[in-house]
């Protein structure tokens, strides 16, 4: 398949991604935005204001080493209907307002490895498929040509866990919304925007792989299990953050490596959260629910070429015309 001429990382942007890196490491700046699809992101192209009182995103946050097919579909997932999980007619839900594809810098579970991918060369991977990540009409209508219109963005944040970046990302785009709007609002003054104007309120919906989703309820990634679940219901209370969850569940269980005692663990702090419609499960496809990324790692490192058919096609170029991950095996 050849790759149409725009899936190309732009001149300059590696540059640039390691000079916004380098802020957030060094605790200059608490999120980057290394790229968005037009300057007034998280708005729509062509808007400045929102009319509704929200405005919904989508995060997927990930460790993006490789990105793989499976990160694809669910940065293209729809919202699921409100009513997914009961037996009643469903109701179709609100599409995305914009997405983001968020890399952390300080994983709970990751270090870099000899072999592994730089972040930089992460973000240039995460570019690359920002070209695939499809506008909510082109995803419900299955034409796949509308990819221009897409309202993606790539960010950068250092924080390891989901309660803290939803806060620094809430923080940083209500900064963003407010300063965005005061610009353009037709009845801003230099004290402000009209007072009858209500600023629309960000809400994150974050999209999980199931192997992610056990981390995030495994009580050691806290200072202990009660602190677990305050922290979860900060995070994901209607009253608080109001923050959601959907997962990529796994129908097949010979794909899922995770030991059925943890899985049954996992499933029962998340009960309360699952009940009350703060956390859905979706499917996304029977083969793409079985890759992840370090099965692409290992194939790599021992020289078998099938790992080529778990990216897509411009990712899998980038991979082999940087070396990246045939040195894996000698690194360990």
């Amino acid at each position: 398949m050849i790759r149409p001429p725009a899936s190309i990382i732009p001149s300059g942007f590696a540059s640039h991604a390691l000079q916004l890196l380098q802020r957030v490491q060094r605790g200059i700046s608490p999120v980057e935005l290394v790229y968005t699809a037009h300057e007034n992101w998280p708005f729509r192209a062509g808007q400045t204001i929102h009319t509704r009182p929200t405005l919904r995103i989508c995060v997927l946050d990930a460790s993006f080493n490789p990105p793989t097919l499976a990160h694809l579909a669910l940065a293209n997932a729809l919202p699921p209907s409100s009513t997914q999980r009961t037996a009643a007619t469903s109701i179709a839900a609100e599409p995305y307002d914009a997405r983001i594809l968020l890399l952390s810098v300080r994983n709970a579970d990751k270090v870099l490895r000899p072999g592994d991918a730089t972040f930089v060369q992460r973000l240039e991977m995460m570019r690359l498929l920002s070209y695939d990540v499809r506008s909510p009409d082109a995803v419900g209508s299955g034409d796949e040509s509308s990819q221009t219109s897409a309202n993606v963005a790539i960010a950068i944040i250092d924080e390891p866990t989901f309660v803290g970046k939803s806060t620094r990302l809430l923080r940083f785009l209500q900064t963003r919304l407010s300063t965005i709007e005061f610009s353009h609002h037709p009845n801003s003054t230099s004290d402000g925007p009209d007072a009858s104007y209500i600023f629309p309120s960000p809400k994150l919906t974050f999209l999980l792989g199931f192997d992610t989703f056990v981390r995030l309820f495994s009580p050691k990634y806290y200072p202990s299990e009660q602190a677990m679940v305050q922290m979860l219901r900060t995070f994901l209370s209607l009253d608080q953050e109001d923050c959601r969850i959907v997962c990529a569940y796994r129908r097949n269980a010979t794909a899922d490596k995770t030991p059925q005692e943890i899985q049954d663990r996992t499933f029962e702090v998340a009960h309360e959260f699952i009940t009350s419609n703060r956390i859905t499960f979706i499917d996304i496809g029977p083969e793409e629910q079985t890759y992840s990324s370090s099965e692409v790692r290992a194939k790599v490192a021992a020289g078998d070429g099938t790992w080529q058919r778990l990216v897509s096609d411009a990712i899998a170029n980038y991979i082999i015309k940087q070396g990246i991950y045939s040195d894996l095996e000698r690194g360990r």
